[in-house]
């Protein structure tokens, strides 16, 4: 058996022939022009001038940047792309430019890369540069061009060597006064220290800061001691009075105001009356009730007047009673009150006074302790000061030694060889095989078309062969149920009916076979069954319609049942003409099951509930419940029921009725189903957790049907075959013509 890749390939062979043929006529005619083409024409004679360069021994040098420099130049002559820099071209092409020679940018790119070879020796210290120039005009011109340029690279090594001490010059010139403004800049931080922090490192040097630090404690010591006794005299004067100094400040401010006096008194004489009164009268007298409304307005009086004097948070939790005893004070006790209030006052500044100076001292001993810090401060600028004055003289000794050595500079390279012109052999033409290019582009484009052919085949994911699907579907573990033979009908003409009315057709026994693995499963796993695809194409309508008459033709009632409520009816399959209004009100029509099942006169046990279609709201009647009840009552009226459903592509519409069935069943045909689609619809059957009862391989060519009938299985599983596949037509009931 060959491969599966093989066949892939034979079978993408056959439908892209064409392109694999078009690429490899396209291969000869490319490769014919080519073949066709005149010889190019032998190439212009070439002038080569070579010539060499030698090093130089530098005279000797008297200071060390003089060696260093000599030493660096000599090895950057050894770079070809320091012989060959922007300078040494724009100095030679000036010169020969007044000699009558101009250059292309097109011949000084190929001098770069071409043209103008230099050979460097690999000890770089000993032996010549080799130089040759390859030009297409003269040998004249090619000797003057190698010439002016290895004058121009010797002149460029001279002026590099001294170009480099100029720079390097420059370079510490430059960096000398950088140093310089550092070291400024170091000697001005010293000194704006000194300036700050002098007086400091002073004081503590020569022993003020002690004297300070020592004053302030004797100025604590007198300030508590001033403090003990100011608190002394303020609680002599409370333990006499009773009072704090904040009730004692109350008391003076309540005693000293005129109108709570007046007030005071006349609460006082009211309560007298209603002392009096209260020994004669009921408290219910009119009297008695006005003298105390009086007593509550001059009581609500008195506190608002005394919330005025000394604030209401003041008095918020203090009794009336206490308001009145601590406003009635006499003479003798209002001038206590005053002194406590004056020593209260003077209290408060010592304790400022103490606060002040226990803060000075805090003070002084923090510049005390921070004294270490600041000479470890000063001795760092003083060595950055001494450290920025060592690089500058540093740098200064170098200036002075580069700018010695400047005199003693010279070049690295000299003229060895002068340049010379070498003749070269002529050109020979070249030939070309016109059938071998011929053959190459036909194998070429063969390979190439076959390479097409192959790529096709493999980025194709449908199915081409019945093999593939099977295996696809054993992969997913989804039983194949059977075979179906390939109907020209069915595939190609839609003006023509797919179904096998005829009873004696041999392509009727495949469907037969189909039925028989379904009534394996059990009649109740297998009674309503729903018929679907994974997308449109696939012969799913033919394989429902030829399946519901192999059930009705082995003996079984059955009702196949149109779902594919956005597509027309294809009840004229089947020789029947649904009525035309049916889809004017579809609830209607399946609200109204008598009328809606249509008996089928070319089969006998065939009953046809067709498609209302086309409608726009196809899943709101999908889940209708005259259509649902339509499906449950005929579970019960018919042995078998054959639903068709839209492909699962194209519409959900085979998930809304799938409650209602006791499975589906997929229909796949080789080269139209897809394995990726195919496996997505199986990965979204089984998330859903719908039976999948199992699938067919339908449109399969060459189908031989078996010529030995296979007896018929009954529901109970016993075998009871009249020998032609159908079952004994004693066991069906017989029923009405309408049954619903």
């Amino acid at each position: 058996m060959a491969p599966p890749i093989v066949k892939r390939f034979a079978i993408s062979f056959q439908q892209n022939y064409w392109l694999g043929f078009l690429t490899m006529v396209a291969g000869c005619g490319v490769s014919g022009l080519i073949a066709l083409q005149p010889p190019p024409p032998p190439p212009a004679p070439t002038y080569s001038a070579s010539g060499g360069l030698t090093f130089t021994e530098p005279p000797p040098a008297f200071t060390t940047t003089g060696n260093e420099l000599q030493a660096q130049g000599r090895g950057i002559s050894l770079n070809k792309g320091t012989l060959l820099s922007g300078r040494v071209f724009q100095r030679a092409l000036a010169r020969l430019e007044k000699n009558g020679v101009r250059l292309s940018e097109r011949e000084i790119i190929r001098m770069r890369d071409r043209t103008l070879d230099i050979n460097i020796p690999e000890g770089g210290q000993s032996g010549n540069i080799a130089l040759q120039y390859t030009d297409r005009e003269s040998p004249t011109r090619a000797t003057l061009i190698l010439e002016v340029f290895m004058e121009e690279m010797v002149e460029n090594s001279r002026w590099l060597n001294t170009s480099e001490l100029r720079s390097r010059i420059d370079a510490l010139s430059k960096r000398l006064a950088q140093v310089k403004d550092e070291l400024t800049e170091a000697e001005n931080r010293f000194y704006r220290y000194v300036s700050q922090q002098g007086s400091d490192l002073l004081a503590i040097q020569d022993g003020s800061l002690f004297s300070g630090i020592t004053s302030s404690q004797q100025r604590q010591r007198e300030l508590a001691l001033a403090l003990q006794s100011v608190d002394g005299q303020i609680n002599n004067l409370t333990n006499q009075l009773g009072l704090t100094p904040e009730q004692a400040y109350a008391s003076v401010a309540l005693s000293a105001d005129p109108i709570l006096g007046q007030l005071r008194g006349q609460i006082l004489g009211i309560e007298r009356q209603l002392e009096r009164l209260q020994l004669d009268l009921r408290p219910e007298h009119p009297n008695i009730e006005r003298l105390l409304k009086e007593k509550q307005v001059n009581e609500n009086l008195f506190k608002q007047r005394a919330e005025e004097l000394i604030g209401a948070r003041n008095l918020a939790e203090i009794p009336l009673d206490q308001i009145r005893q601590d406003s009635s004070l006499d003479p003798s006790r209002q001038q206590l009150a005053s002194q406590l209030l004056t020593l209260e006052t003077r209290r408060a500044g010592l304790i400022n006074q103490l606060n002040s100076v226990i803060a000075t001292e805090q003070q002084l001993r923090e510049q005390y302790e921070k004294f270490p810090d600041k000479q470890l401060q000063q001795a760092k600028l003083v060595q950055e000061v001494e450290f920025q004055r060592i690089v500058y003289q540093n740098i200064l000794t170098a200036l002075v030694d580069a700018q010695a050595a400047e005199a003693e500079t010279v070049g690295s390279l000299s003229v060895a060889v002068p340049a010379n012109y070498r003749p070269s052999p002529p050109p020979q033409p070249q030939e070309k095989n016109e059938v071998l290019i011929i053959a190459a582009g036909a194998g070429v484009g063969l390979v190439a078309g076959l390479g097409i052919i192959l790529l096709l085949a493999l980025i194709d994911d449908r199915l081409h062969t019945p093999q593939e699907i099977r295996d696809a579907l054993v992969d997913r573990e989804v039983p194949v149920l059977g075979q179906l033979p390939f109907i020209y009908s069915s595939l190609y003409r839609e003006d023509l009916s797919p179904v096998l009315l005829d009873a004696d057709a041999g392509d009727l026994s495949f469907y037969e076979r189909f039925r028989s693995n379904l009534r394996r499963l059990g009649s109740d796993i297998s009674k309503v069954v729903m018929i679907t695809s994974v997308s449109n194409e696939e012969g799913k309508s033919a394989t429902a319609y030829n399946l519901a008459i192999a059930s009705a033709q082995a003996g079984k009632r059955t009702l196949l049942v149109e779902t594919d409520l956005r597509s027309p009816s294809k009840a004229q399959w089947l020789e029947v003409n649904p009525d035309p209004n049916n889809n004017l009100e579809p609830l209607r029509f399946y609200d109204n099951r008598t009328d809606a099942v249509v008996l089928v006169p070319a089969v006998a046990n065939l009953y046809l509930l067709p498609s209302p279609g086309p409608q726009r709201q196809a899943a709101a009647i999908m889940e209708s419940s005259e259509l649902q009840l339509v499906l449950k009552d005929a579970r019960g009226r018919y042995d078998m029921v054959i639903i068709d459903s839209p492909s699962l592509s194209r519409c959900n519409d085979a998930l809304l009725l799938e409650s209602l069935t006791d499975g589906l069943v997929l229909v796949t045909r080789p080269g139209v189903t897809r394995s990726s689609l195919l496996n997505e619809a199986i990965d979204q059957l089984s998330d859903a957790e719908v039976p999948v009862l199992g699938a067919v391989v339908n449109g399969i060519e060459d189908l031989v049907a078996p010529t030995v009938d296979v007896p018929e299985t009954n529901d109970n599983g016993n075998g009871n075959g009249n020998g032609n596949g159908s079952a004994d037509i004693t066991d069906i009931p017989i029923l009405n013509e309408n049954p619903i």
